[in-house]
């Protein structure tokens, strides 16, 4: 039993299954193609999982499984890091590699749940056109603008919303890396034309995930820090040591 736990918490078994998740994801890149490949980036995940034949999945299938078996061994680790070293080293000391772990887990949990209840929606509007989030918001269109060169060519394009239709001169401008958030959802503006009248692409996208996944990208970071610092210290006191000890022998 004890050599099953020591290979189950051994790094080589965690970048043994990286090489076979990278491996997998790989192979998903050349295989995910036409149709099918369009489809999963508009319905949750394992919506679109469930609705894929295997012969076309399988290497998700294969991801998930794996990922799974990363996620079990960085929680065995952690638990007999913790067990081992508890009350034998400093409260940093302990904690840095943990919030490591503790920031990938939270990133792959928060996948997972977006995963589940994630949606996009795509929308052709017009100026004046009122339309609905998916939890049944009301919002408008006022204004669609596209800026353009003396040439011709698109510069830029943005659109004003009415977010509440009680109060029109409530209102937010969208544009591209500036959207609208509600209540969970994110309006975003991903092309508009002037000609032969404004019109413009709306996407409506909800990420259940993104906090969690948020929070587990700054557990992630922290650690990562806290792990350099510890050793750069680490580095440093040994150095010091050894600068000590070369100074002992030339005075004797």
């Amino acid at each position: 039993m004890k050599r099953l736990w020591n290979a189950l918490i051994s790094l080589q078994l965690s970048l043994w299954l990286l090489a076979l998740l990278c491996l997998a994801m790989a192979a998903g890149s050349f295989l995910l193609k036409g149709e099918q490949g369009a489809a999963i980036n508009f319905m949750p995940f394992f919506a679109w999982l469930m609705q894929t034949p295997v012969s076309h999945s399988w290497w998700l299938w294969l991801t998930l499984v794996l990922l799974a078996l990363v996620v079990i061994t960085t929680l065995l680790c952690s638990w007999d890091a913790v067990m081992a070293r508890w009350r034998r080293i400093g409260f940093i000391a302990l904690i840095a590699p943990q919030l490591v772990h503790a920031g990938f887990l939270l990133i792959v949990a928060a996948h997972l749940i977006s995963a589940l209840g994630s949606s996009v929606q795509q929308f052709e509007v017009h100026q004046g056109e009122l339309l609905q989030l998916p939890d049944g918001q009301p919002f408008g269109v006022a204004a669609i603008t596209v800026q353009g060169s003396p040439m011709g060519m698109p510069l830029g394009f943005s659109a004003e919303l009415v977010t509440d239709l009680r109060n029109p001169s409530q209102r937010v401008t969208i544009s591209p890396n500036h959207p609208w958030f509600s209540e969970g959802y994110g309006v975003y503006i991903k092309q508009a034309v002037n000609a032969p009248y404004p019109r413009a692409l709306l996407e409506v996208h909800r990420e259940p995930g993104a906090g969690m996944a948020l929070s587990g990208a700054i557990a992630f970071v922290i650690g990562n820090l806290l792990v350099l610092w510890l050793r750069s210290k680490r580095d440093g006191d040994m150095r010091g040591k050894t600068d000590g000890s070369a100074d002992e022998e030339t005075t004797d």
